[in-house]
């Protein structure tokens, strides 16, 4: 019997593992370096570049013009104030509050045409300005008519008084609010912009390093030498723009920081003193309206102090204490006030007293304790904004010379990083 027996399969042939072609390669390593590089440098050169830009604008355009629409809110609500005391001493020509009147209403002026001249962007800003720029013209009409009156010992004086005192608190302060939001805002985006940057630097430095290293170590292994002085070269030059783009941008980073920081502390005295002025305003306006007004602005006056009393009570700055017991003694005095705003007199006297008291520097009157408080919260306000643009100043000054010298070092490692893989290459014409 014969036994067929099938011949056993050869066993396969393990599969050939094709290695990458060194020439090949060196031209795919070389050309990725050169890409990661190349584009590490255009980044944090532009980076540089728009963050110092970012800030000078902070500087030059965004903190003048939110400057001046805080002058207009504080201006508008200082010239309420001024023109119920040149109301109240219509008889005598060329007193304080005239003068201080038409100050403002001039600054007003002229801070609204440096407004107006950035308003072409912000549908919000266009109609708040616009609103500022129609009633403006209405609210110094009024009273004007309101001080011609008076001087003629017309009572009609005080209605027209009261009419202004309403159109810039309902139409014309709201306006000027909305000025201030967005320009605060926008200074606010520059410093936001110039803090946080692209990023996308920080994420190219590694790579741009990683490629650096895989293309020697690829060539290290193909053609067996220690070194190639190219790409040496080239990861020492990347090395140092990584190095000086990180201690750049972070200390930029912390001086704009600071100088947000400075800004909120600003913003808060400023809110503290617009709501002192606020309330001068409703106790003169309160002794012009000789009861007339129900006790209307003297319920102005607690909410202004109420919430002065709060901004107060957080301001840590210098002038603080002084300021706090300047309101302290503002409380005192503004009682001896109330009789002749609330109360029939007899004849003038009590009346002359309380104009006194409330418009003349007198020790232990409401305008000294005022006037006091006043300077206090402007001088500190004054300091946290120059500081805000030294500290800017600091973070533009952090970024000089990256842009360019990112630029140079970049189109050096370039350089250097071309002729150490185009070296290799001629070895495999």
């Amino acid at each position: 019997m014969t036994q067929n027996t099938a011949a056993a399969p050869a066993p396969l042939a393990p599969p050939v593992r094709r290695r990458l072609p060194t020439r090949t390669g060196l031209r795919v390593g070389g050309a990725t370096t050169l890409a990661l590089i190349a584009l590490l440098g255009l980044v944090t050169s532009v980076s540089a570049a728009t963050r110092q830009a970012d800030l000078r604008h902070a500087v030059r355009t965004a903190e003048p013009l939110a400057v001046a629409a805080e002058d207009i809110y504080r201006d508008l609500s200082d010239a309420d104030a001024a023109s119920a005391e040149t109301f109240l001493s219509a008889a005598q020509a060329g007193t304080s509050g005239e003068e201080r009147y038409d100050a403002d209403v001039s600054r007003v002026s002229a801070n609204l045409a440096a407004v107006s001249a950035d308003a072409r962007g912000s549908a919000q800003l266009r109609a708040a300005d616009g609103e500022l720029l129609a009633g403006l013209p209405l609210f110094t009409k009024l009273i004007g008519t309101a001080l011609a009156d008076a001087r003629q010992n017309l009572p009609v004086g005080a209605a027209y008084l009261r009419e202004a005192s309403a159109l810039l608190r309902d139409r014309l302060l709201p306006a000027a609010q909305q000025v201030l939001k967005v320009e605060s805002d926008r200074l606010t985006a520059d410093g936001k912009d110039a803090r946080s940057g692209s990023g996308l630097e920080f994420a190219l430095i590694p790579l741009a390093l990683a490629a650096l290293v895989v293309a020697q170590l690829f060539i290290r292994n193909r053609t067996r030498r220690q070194f190639n002085p190219g790409l040496l070269t080239a990861s020492v030059l990347v090395l140092v723009i990584a190095l000086w783009t990180l201690a750049a941008g972070s200390a930029e980073r912390g001086a704009v920081a600071k100088a947000e920081k400075r800004w909120q502390a600003a913003n808060a005295v400023i809110a503290t003193d617009l709501a002192a002025v606020q309330a001068h305003g409703d106790e003169l306006l309160g002794l012009a309206a000789r009861g007339e007004d129900v006790g209307g602005y003297e319920k102005d006056f607690a909410a202004a102090t109420a919430r002065l009393d709060a901004l107060l009570a957080n301001d840590h700055g210098a002038s603080a204490d002084d300021a706090r017991q300047a309101r302290r003694s503002w409380a005192q005095a503004h009682l001896a006030l109330l009789p002749a705003e609330n109360d029939p007199q007899p004849d003038n006297a009590a009346n002359v007293k309380a104009l006194r008291l409330l418009t003349q520097p007198v020790a232990g009157g409401s305008d000294a304790a005022f006037t006091r408080l006043d300077q206090d919260l402007r001088q500190s306000a004054g300091t946290e904004e120059a500081g805000y643009l030294a500290d800017v100043r600091t973070g533009h000054d952090d970024l000089a010379g990256l842009a360019i010298a990112s630029a140079v070092l970049t189109a050096v490692a370039l350089a250097a990083a071309a002729y150490g893989t185009d070296r290799r290459l001629r070895e495999y014409r």
